[in-house]
C-alpha cells in the first residue's frame, strides 16, 4: 500500500511556491506501506537531498511547511490506515528509515545541517510519534556529522536511532521490522523505488502520473559556461520539459535530438537558444519556464544550458521531464 502525501484541502502547492511533487524530487520523503508489526514506514533518501536543487524551486524555510502538512493532513490518515490493516496495531508511532547512499562529504555542510535542522525541530514537536529511526549506508565521514546532528536532538529521540554505516547490517535490520516485498528497491527491497512512488503520486484532480520522471540538477559555470543533460525517448512517449532556476541573469537553452543515437552526425535541433529569464525586476526568487509542453520523436536527446557572459557564479538549474505514452 503506497500513500500519496497530496492532498485536496490543502493547497500546500502555494505555500511552497511551486508543485510538492518537485519539491520532493529533491527533498525525498515519502509514507510507504507499514512494517511487520503494523507501523507505518517513512523513507527519507538524504543522500539525494541538494540544498541547490531546493533552492531551485522553493525556499529552505518553506521545507517545516513542508513537514506541517504531512503532520497535521497527512499522518492521522496513515495512522487510521494502519489500524484497519491491523486491528493489534494501537500505538500512534513510525518506523523512519532514512537512506545515506550517495551522499558526499561536499553535500554535509552548514546549509545542508540548517535544512536538517528545520525539518527536525517539527519532528521534534511530537516525539513520541518515533518507534524507531534505522538511518542506513552512512558512509566513513559520517560519523563525525553524527555527533552534530545528535547534538541537537531530544535525547529520548537519540536512544531511538540506530545507525548502520555496513551495508549488510543495514539490510539484515530493516528486513527484521519492515518485510522486503514492502522495502522500495533502492532501500534493498523488492517494492517499487521512491522516485517510482513519488512520481505515480505526482498526479492530481485524477490526471494521469507520468510513466517516468527525468530529474537533473545541472550546473553551468558563469561567463557564458555551459551544462549538458542527455536523455532518450521511446516510440509512443512524448515529455513536458520544465526548467526551475533562482539564477539572477537566467539562461539559454539548446535542445538536438539524434535519432540514430548521440554517436551520430544525425542531429535535429528541437529549441535553439531559448531564453530563461526572471520577470519579476531582479528579485531572488525561484522561477520556472517551460521549454517544450509536448516533446516526441524516438531518439536520444542532449540538452544545453548557458549561462549568460555577465554572469559572476556558477548558475544551477532544476530540469524536470516528465514522460507520457
Amino acid at each position: 500500500m503506497y500513500f500519496s502525501i497530496f492532498l485536496s484541502n490543502v493547497d500546500i502547492d502555494a505555500a511552497m511556491g511551486c508543485p510538492l511533487s518537485i519539491v520532493l524530487t529533491q527533498y525525498p520523503v515519502l509514507y510507504s506501506g507499514n512494517a511487520k508489526e503494523g507501523y507505518p514506514v517513512c523513507y527519507f533518501h538524504a543522500g539525494r537531498l541538494t540544498v541547490q536543487g531546493i533552492e531551485c524551486i522553493t525556499t529552505l524555510d518553506s521545507i517545516p511547511k513542508m513537514m506541517w502538512n504531512t503532520m497535521v493532513y497527512q499522518v492521522a490518515g496513515i495512522f487510521r490506515d494502519a489500524a484497519e490493516l491491523n486491528p493489534d496495531f494501537v500505538r500512534c508511532e513510525q518506523i523512519t528509515v532514512i537512506n545515506l547512499e550517495g551522499l558526499s562529504a561536499s553535500q554535509v555542510n552548514s546549509r545542508t545541517l540548517d535544512v536538517v535542522k528545520k525539518a527536525n525541530a517539527v519532528a521534534e514537536c511530537i516525539p513520541e510519534m518515533l518507534y524507531r529511526c534505522i538511518i542506513i549506508n552512512a558512509p566513513s565521514f559520517f560519523a563525525v556529522t553524527w555527533r552534530i546532528i545528535r547534538a541537537f536532538l531530544d535525547k529520548n529521540t537519540s536512544m531511538k536511532i540506530e545507525l548502520y554505516s555496513n551495508k549488510k547490517k543495514g539490510q539484515k535490520r530493516l528486513t527484521e521490522l519492515i518485510d522486503e516485498n514492502s522495502l522500495p528497491s533502492d532501500f534493498d527491497g523488492m517494492g517499487p523505488s521512491t522516485q517510482e512512488i513519488l512520481c505515480k503520486n505526482s498526479a492530481k484532480n485524477g490526471e494521469a502520473p507520468p510513466k517516468r520522471r527525468i530529474v537533473e540538477l545541472v550546473s553551468v559555470k558563469r561567463g557564458g559556461g555551459e551544462g549538458t543533460l542527455a536523455f532518450d525517448l521511446k516510440p509512443n512517449e512524448k515529455m513536458k520539459l520544465q526548467v526551475f532556476t533562482r539564477s539572477e541573469l537566467g539562461g539559454h537553452f539548446s535542445l538536438y535530438r539524434f535519432p540514430e543515437g548521440l554517436k551520430s552526425s544525425n542531429m535535429t535541433p528541437v529549441l535553439e537558444d531559448f531564453s530563461v529569464a526572471r520577470s519579476n525586476n531582479g528579485e531572488m526568487t525561484p522561477f520556472s519556464a517551460d521549454l517544450v509542453d509536448d516533446l516526441t520523436g524516438a531518439g536520444e536527446y542532449t540538452l544545453v544550458g548557458k549561462s549568460e557572459v555577465k554572469s559572476k557564479a556558477t548558475e544551477y538549474f532544476l530540469v524536470i521531464g516528465d514522460v507520457y505514452e
